[in-house]
């Protein structure tokens, strides 16, 4: 057997075992925000169930104001279904941001990061909170990865928001 024979056997099987550590998630946080990232421009998130429903930033018919929303996915026109600042519209959503806060609020934050809008519910484990869009259209902030973690917040309870 030769050396180059040697060496690509003996290297083969670490980089089949690295190519699949990257299969094993191939979707994951395309619905949701981990603590550290954030939504801003045109970014979004989808359902996990292939995008029946989506959350972002979003302008109503020919307004020059933006809004944070959710609106059904797969529809040709935007249904906007539940929206978060509706009395503080935003003139640039590129510069705007959805983010977890330190405490673990979702927080909406304007061009110049002034907060206008946020969840007030501050979580008991802020480093593991994240906010999910259910393949219902509730957007959650829970508490860590798992399912059944606690709720603190859910847009279902917040109908006025529409």
């Amino acid at each position: 057997m030769s050396l180059t024979c040697m060496k690509s056997c003996f290297f083969l099987p670490f980089l089949l075992l690295f190519s699949l550590s990257f299969k094993a998630h191939p979707c994951r946080g395309s619905d949701t925000i981990f603590p550290g990232q954030s939504l801003s421009g045109n970014q979004t998130i989808r359902s996990d169930d292939g995008g029946t429903f989506e959350l972002g930033f979003f302008t109503p018919g020919n307004s020059r104001n933006y809004y944070i929303g959710i609106w059904y996915g797969r529809l040709p026109t935007k249904t906007v279904v539940w929206v978060a600042n509706r009395d503080q519209p935003l003139s640039d959503p590129s510069s705007s941001t959805l983010q977890l806060s330190h405490d673990g609020r979702l927080v909406l934050l304007n061009q110049s990061k002034t907060e206008i809008w946020s969840t007030d519910v501050n979580s008991t484990t802020p480093d593991s909170t994240i906010a999910v869009l259910l393949d219902d259209g509730n957007l959650v902030v829970r508490g860590g990865t798992n399912s059944s973690s606690v709720v603190y917040w859910q847009s279902f309870d917040h109908p006025t928001d529409t």
